[in-house]
């Protein structure tokens, strides 16, 4: 299953990571410093907190595994 959630986040990243180069290409053509900074931003705040939830999660379940070893080990 984590495997599948690597995929997942690895292809959302690209995503972004294509979006992001897309408007730094248009940034250029354009010779507009500012086009697109607020997309920009918003999708790297989302990149971020989406890693940051991930993370959050992996050391959840983490938790919830050695606790329920615990358990294992007291019965």
């Amino acid at each position: 299953m984590q495997n599948v959630e690597t995929m997942l986040t690895k292809d959302r990243l690209s995503a972004a990571k294509d979006s992001l180069d897309y408007l730094e290409a248009e940034r250029a053509q354009r010779n507009d410093f500012n086009f697109g900074r607020q997309v920009e931003q918003k999708i790297i705040s989302r990149e971020l907190l989406e890693l940051e939830l991930q993370d959050a999660e992996e050391r959840i379940t983490m938790m919830c595994n050695a606790a329920e070893r615990a358990l294992d080990l007291l019965q």
